[in-house]
């Protein structure tokens, strides 16, 4: 097998980023982390969830976005189309729906009993006549934005945003269209409290600089071998304030036997397994390089998605900050439905690698943030491969310094 030869030059390619160290203030700072919260979490269009989940009229799921404290209802309608509303009853500020997904012909808050329909209006008012003045037609559900992109729901929380979902997601989105993400019907899920900052955990994902060290006992030997013993990137993408690196697989890498078993049932090539399928169909914006020993891609949605896609199974992360110290994440793994035992083993195997790889970075990251906000690194250095993490540094910042500029220049 030919040696693998990845590039040594992606900040040159990128002179607008610079290549020196940054403050780490992004990192940690309270203040900082007030101006993102208005600066970008409540302008940009943020996932939900999948249309899958919701095929049928009355179909309904719950989100919880815990930066807000807010939950948040997304609803089939009759007409097929999909809306969202805040899941609060107008009457006291009771949740109107408790259960996280289900069917039903109209919404009742177990408070005081008002009822709301699929499209949120407001039906009925139990002793109605109780209330001396009461605009029903006022008193609906609060509306959110909601749009889709091949099958992934989002929501915006402005009644008129400010960029429709096509234009915000850009040509990242574009040139993932024809992936098909909706024959992943089964999934997987995780969910914990990470004591850092919320762009400490999405760089965790964006970089592979980390992989021999870190995961030395989990996924190094999969991704990086005797080719790529740094774990260098095959490429990295940045298109508008949107990114995705390319990650090669060790070719050369003998499973253990358990592992190669299941290696050999899975029903896509698993995306901790280092190989990467068949490609002849994928979507341009996956591999565009064609790179033979390509395994996956993480594209990252600015602010806080990643999907990691493989050819055979993809997954995603969502990262919620809830203070500058503390980030809710949020991982969930799409599967496509197994046919044999034997590929469901396989499936169980690829869930358990990355439990594992991903509680690696959750652990380091705890303490990493505490050194940051203790002052003992104030500034942050990136490698080369590192660049999707400069990009992101850089975008958060003139997000940031954008929004100020301009809220200062209205007040003036």
């Amino acid at each position: 097998m030919a040696a693998i030869v990845t590039p040594t030059n992606l900040t040159e390619r990128h002179p607008e980023l610079g290549a020196g160290p940054l403050p780490s203030d992004p990192y940690w700072c309270d203040a900082f982390h007030q101006q993102e919260l208005e600066a970008i979490f409540r302008r940009t269009w943020m996932y939900a969830g999948r249309v899958e989940e919701i095929p049928e009229p009355g179909d309904f799921f719950v989100k919880n976005v815990p930066t807000f404290e807010m939950s948040l209802l997304f609803v089939r309608q009759k007409d097929g189309t999909i809306r969202g509303f805040h899941n609060v009853c107008q009457h006291r500020g009771n949740q109107v729906e408790l259960a996280s997904k289900g069917n039903c012909r109209r919404f009742r808050c177990r408070f005081h009993g008002w009822a709301y329909g699929l499209d949120g209006r407001l039906l009925g008012v139990p002793d109605v006549e109780g209330f001396p003045e009461l605009d029903r037609e006022s008193k609906g559900l609060s509306e959110i934005s909601v749009a889709t992109w091949e099958g992934f729901i989002f929501f915006h929380l402005q009644r008129k945003p400010e960029w429709p979902l096509d234009e915000f997601l850009g040509q990242q989105a574009q040139d993932l269209v024809g992936y098909p993400f909706g024959d992943g019907l089964n999934y997987f899920q995780f969910e914990g409290e990470i004591q850092c900052n919320w762009t400490s955990m999405i760089d965790s994902f964006c970089e592979t600089y980390h992989v021999p060290h870190l995961h030395h006992k989990s996924i190094t030997h999969t991704l990086a071998g005797p080719d790529n013993p740094f774990g260098r990137l095959i490429d990295v993408r940045l298109k508008g304030p949107h990114r995705t690196m390319s990650v090669g697989g060790n070719g050369r890498y003998t499973p253990k036997p358990v592992q190669a078993l299941a290696f050999r049932h899975s029903a896509g090539p698993s995306v901790t397994s280092g190989g990467g399928g068949s490609q002849e169909t994928l979507p341009k914006g996956l591999n565009e390089t064609r790179a033979p020993n390509w395994a996956i891609d993480v594209t990252a949605f600015f602010p806080n998605l990643i999907i990691v896609i493989s050819a055979g199974m993809y997954f995603t992360h969502q990262m919620w900050p809830i203070g500058a110290h503390r980030t809710v994440w949020q991982m969930r793994g799409y599967l496509r439905s197994a046919i044999t035992a034997a590929e469901r083993f396989a499936q169980e195997n690829s869930i358990v690698e990355l439990r594992d790889a991903v509680l690696e970075d959750a652990n380091t990251l705890e303490r990493v943030h505490r050194a940051m906000r203790q002052g003992l690194v104030p500034e942050v250095i990136f490698h080369d491969h590192e660049l999707g993490l400069r990009h992101h540094y850089h975008t958060v910042v003139d997000w940031v310094e954008k929004y100020c500029s301009s809220e200062q220049t209205g007040r003036s």
